[in-house]
């Protein structure tokens, strides 16, 4: 038996590498449509494209059994998957910065409940520890 399985290890380790290397792919693509879904309106329409045809290689890919293709058309996807986040990135900046440049309403209203806070004249938070006086 020992040896059986000692010359069936390589066929196993080939076998455990294409079936998590064919997991990560249908995570990724599974992230991918999400994120286009939520946030495609976001992302323009080159860098859209190009993220669909990445992930309809990596489909086409999962078809065969071929593992390094799978491996390579799934690195390519990541790969523009990050371009495309990197836009996203840079545009939720340029919103924050924008916002925060014409006095949005969000840092003036943040303000104002601090300061009326403060004003509460609660004093100064203190820890407190309880005492259990019957174990004393």
């Amino acid at each position: 038996m020992r040896q059986d399985a000692e010359a069936h290890a390589e066929e196993d380790k080939a076998k455990r590498e294409e079936v998590e290397t064919r997991n990560e792919a249908d995570n990724t693509i599974y992230r991918t449509e999400k994120l286009l879904k939520d946030s495609g309106d976001k992302i323009s329409g080159d860098t859209r494209s190009k993220v669909e045809t990445t992930v309809n290689a990596v489909k086409e890919a999962l078809k065969g059994s071929d593992a390094a293709a799978i491996r390579t058309a799934l690195d390519k996807l990541n790969e523009t998957v990050q371009g495309a986040s990197q836009e996203l990135y840079k545009a939720a900046a340029e919103q924050a910065e924008k916002s925060k440049t014409t006095g949005g309403g969000d840092a003036s209203a943040g303000a104002a409940k601090e300061e009326s806070a403060s004003k509460t004249g609660d004093g100064p938070i203190i820890d407190a520890e309880v005492v259990d006086e019957k174990k004393q």
